[in-house]
């Protein structure tokens, strides 16, 4: 708890100035949308329970945002939901409806712990508001990533995944090993498992840097694609050089690599090489002219981050992707290549008039 109080200090003092930046790209399993962006985003939300005179359908209780309107709960209590509140008769169901007599949804069962959580995050979830909304929401979820109940972590992780990959990094030096450990291991979070897999990469531990490394190599080995992404940007934070010596050698310098392994790599390589000051930049450069030649339709996707880098090798590389591939392209990706090709353009004829 310690760590994540100081943490907090560290984001409130502005340390993490990450809240202005995209999602964390890597974080993929998650819901676009949360439960707590359900609640801030309902109309009502509300407390209810099995009908006494109709167990299968909700009665209304206590509302803890907005009105009721007194329409319909078109919601039916199934037989799981049913039999815990039988053994727990003071228990709700939290329910929530988007727009006036619009439909209900339910958010399942509520113990006490959960039923305050709700309270804190419809009290504060308003002031999340302009550039420091993800930063303030990142705080207020942080305290409860390492909570007993495990309907409430993850609640909290979820909102955590949200956060931009420069922020994650933060978390993953603060957040207890116990906290991640169901993610990495338990099969009913898998899809969940990229945020995890990030965090551990932050870990002062030998052990768990050493099984970073060899998850990488085991996928690499085995042609995995499922969270290839996440462990290779998580072995480029434990070891950037044997690791970028690794993806140059067996998937760029082999010919067998699939599309879904070089995409995955190229997410990686993104992620890292967007972060600020990154060593080994020059490095991913290169790969992204060998990723040209094998997966030419990423070149929107290239171009992106080349405009950003300022970087102008890959001119010429997408200038023949472009008159080569125009016809296969989107309009959104020709326009993205266009805008580097631009402003690359724009660039040299500036340097060349100040000589």
């Amino acid at each position: 708890m310690c760590r994540i109080v100081i943490l907090g200090i560290v984001l409130s003092l502005g340390i993490a100035l990450a809240e202005k930046s995209a999602a964390c790209p890597i974080c993929i399993g998650f819901p676009s949308r949360t439960d707590a962006d359900v609640l801030l985003e309902g109309y009502c939300v509300m407390l209810g329970r099995p009908d006494p005179a109709d167990p299968f359908q909700y009665t209304p209780g206590a509302v803890l945002k907005g009105s009721y309107d007194g329409s319909s709960i078109d919601l039916l209590v199934d037989s799981a939901t049913s039999r815990i509140l039988q053994v727990h008769p003071n228990t709700h169901v939290l329910l929530v409806q988007s727009k006036p007599n619009g439909p209900w949804q339910s958010l399942g069962w509520m113990n006490e712990a959960l039923e305050a959580v709700v309270q804190r995050v419809l009290a504060a979830g308003p002031s999340w508001k302009g550039p420091d909304a993800i930063k303030q929401r990142v705080e207020f979820f942080l305290s409860l990533v390492a909570h007993k109940d495990s309907r409430i972590r993850e609640l909290a992780y979820l909102e955590l995944g949200r956060a931009p990959y420069s922020m994650v990094r933060q978390l993953g030096r603060v957040i207890p090993r116990e906290a991640i450990e169901p993610m990495l291991q338990e099969r009913r979070y898998y899809e969940w498992r990229g945020l995890a897999i990030l965090l551990l990469a932050q870990s002062d531990s030998e052990t768990d840097r050493q099984y970073v490394r060899e998850s990488f190599q085991a996928a690499e080995r085995f042609a995995v694609v499922t969270h290839l992404a996440a462990w290779a940007s998580a072995a480029i934070e434990v070891d950037a050089v044997s690791t970028m010596d690794q993806i140059e050698e067996k998937y760029f310098g082999q010919v067998d690599r699939t599309p879904e392994e070089l995409k995955a790599i190229f997410s990686a390589l993104s992620m890292h090489g967007s972060r600020e000051g990154f060593a080994l930049r020059d490095r991913i450069v290169v790969c992204y002219g060998r990723l040209l030649e094998r997966l030419p339709e990423l070149a929107p996707q290239v171009a992106a981050d080349m405009h950003a880098w300022k970087r102008k090798e890959l001119s010429d590389a997408l200038a023949h992707v472009l008159d080569k591939q125009h016809d296969a392209m989107d309009q959104a990706g020709i326009i993205q290549v266009q805008r580097y090709l631009q402003s690359i353009k724009i660039a040299v004829s500036t340097g060349r008039s100040r000589d």
